[in-house]
Parts: C-alpha cells; sequence; structure tokens
C-alpha cells in the first residue's frame, strides 16, 4: 500500500516538552485516530506534518499519490486541514473566504462547498468573527472538504458541535473516505466519534507514542473481565470480550472521557 507520510525518529522541543515520533509510516487511505490527554503532543504533531513548525531533530516525508513531493508547497494542495478555529479569516464572510480559497487551491469546487454549509446550516454571508465556535468549526470542515483532498488533518473536529452535527460531520468523512480513499488524520477527545471512523489508533501521552496499530486488533488484544478490569491478552475465554477505545484511553492514559 502507498503511503502518505513517513515519519523517522522525528522529535520536537517546546521548553520542557518533547515530542517523539519513531519511524513510522501512514498508508494512503488509512483513517488515524489520535488519542490522549491534553498536552499529549497531538497538536504539536499536526504543526509538523504542516510544516508550520520544524522537527528539532529528524525528518517527516511527504508523498503525493505514493510518490515523494516535489515541495511542501505541492503537498499542501494535496491537503485539507481544520484546526479548532478561524480566527485568520474571521473579518471575511463565507462567500469571500470561497473566492479566496479558489486561487489557492486548482481543484477547488464551490458548488460542493456551499451545499456543505447549507447541509451545516452555516449563512455564508455572515462574517467569520460573529459565528460561535461549533459554526466556525463546521465552516472548516466545509473549507477542508472543498478542495476534494487527498489528506484530511484534523484538530478536535468534533469539538464544539452538536450531537446532530456530529453525526453529520462523522457520516461525511466516511463518505469522502469511501468516494474518494482520502486519508484521515484526526484527533479527539470523543472516543464514541473515534470508534465510528478510525482504522487505526495512536495513543499518545507526554510526547511519547504508548501504543499504536489498527483498532480491531489493539481491541481484540485487550481482554476485559466480568469484574471490568483489563489484561493484555486475547478475549478469548467465556465472559471475557474485547476493550473498547474508552477502556484502551483509560487502560494506558486513566482519566474520565466523554
Amino acid at each position: 500500500m502507498p503511503i502518505n507520510l513517513q515519519f523517522e525518529e522525528v522529535t520536537k522541543q517546546r521548553d520542557q516538552f518533547m515530542l517523539r515520533i519513531p519511524g513510522i509510516a501512514i498508508e494512503q487511505g488509512e483513517i488515524l485516530g489520535v488519542i490522549g490527554n491534553n498536552g499529549a503532543g497531538k497538536s504539536t504533531m499536526i504543526q509538523l506534518v504542516l510544516g508550520l513548525i520544524q522537527p528539532t531533530s529528524g525528518d517527516i516525508y511527504r508523498y503525493i499519490e505514493g510518490e515523494l513531493a516535489p515541495s511542501l508547497q505541492d503537498w499542501k494542495r494535496e491537503v485539507g486541514f481544520v484546526f479548532d478555529d478561524l480566527s485568520v479569516y474571521e473579518d471575511l464572510h463565507l462567500t469571500r473566504l470561497s473566492s479566496f480559497l479558489g486561487e489557492i487551491y486548482p481543484d477547488w469546487d464551490d458548488t460542493f462547498f456551499f451545499s456543505l454549509l447549507e447541509k451545516f446550516e452555516v449563512d455564508a454571508k455572515k462574517k467569520i468573527k460573529k459565528f460561535s465556535r461549533g459554526m466556525r468549526m463546521k465552516a472548516g470542515i466545509a473549507a477542508a472538504l472543498a478542495h476534494h483532498p487527498k489528506l484530511l488533518l484534523l484538530d478536535e473536529p468534533t469539538s464544539g458541535l452538536d450531537t446532530k452535527s456530529r453525526k453529520q460531520m462523522i457520516a461525511l468523512l466516511k463518505k469522502e473516505h469511501e468516494n474518494n480513499g482520502t486519508t484521515i488524520i484526526f484527533s479527539s477527545h470523543i472516543l464514541s466519534d473515534m470508534e465510528q471512523l478510525a482504522s487505526s489508533v495512536w495513543l499518545m501521552d507526554k510526547g511519547e507514542i504508548l501504543i499504536s496499530g489498527a483498532v480491531e486488533e489493539l481491541q481484540a488484544n485487550h481482554a476485559v473481565a466480568e469484574d471490568g478490569t483489563i489484561h493484555k491478552e486475547t478475549a478469548s475465554q467465556e465472559g471475557v470480550r474485547t476493550a473498547t477505545l474508552e477502556e484502551l484511553h483509560d487502560y494506558y492514559l486513566g482519566g474520565d472521557v466523554e
């Protein structure tokens, strides 16, 4: 399977925090969910991938259709990304934003963009600075998808969305993946959403990837006994089941998760 991204012993030092990503690849068509408590390094990883910050050491190789991208700029034309707000564009209304992004992305699909805004019930003639956090996120998702990217990078994409909008977003991402083979990398604290979407996960804590792999394999290799205790073994005995993502989170990271 062709790959989209290859990490080679990447580190990023930020004051007292150090992110470490070993030699690991993300395949074309993979849907990677990144789990971790606040400060785990999820957003730093996404910023590194986008080239917004540079690694302290190591390399990240970016690919288009299985070939090494000629440049970061060429690669970014094939990428959609969403952070937790649209503050950089807040003085624009979405009709003007569409014109602006259409000049950046050769494959910008104006019709698709406005159809997504209509689906999400977002007013295209309203300035972004007047949007709620949820409306900003919906607009950001529409903008990220409107040029049919090969790779989507989403930092907490369901944050601030109501239940109906979260379901719409998950269905939309599934459809985009099925129709176009889009690779998706997303972080989320809402593990019920991640369980519906992710094919693989990284569990991160304090800048380290504690475990990684296919969701089904990780769940099958962590058995939950009748008393609720989790064991690193195959769930093959009677009265023993496989772990959910929330249980894997609590087993490795602890804490309460929605």
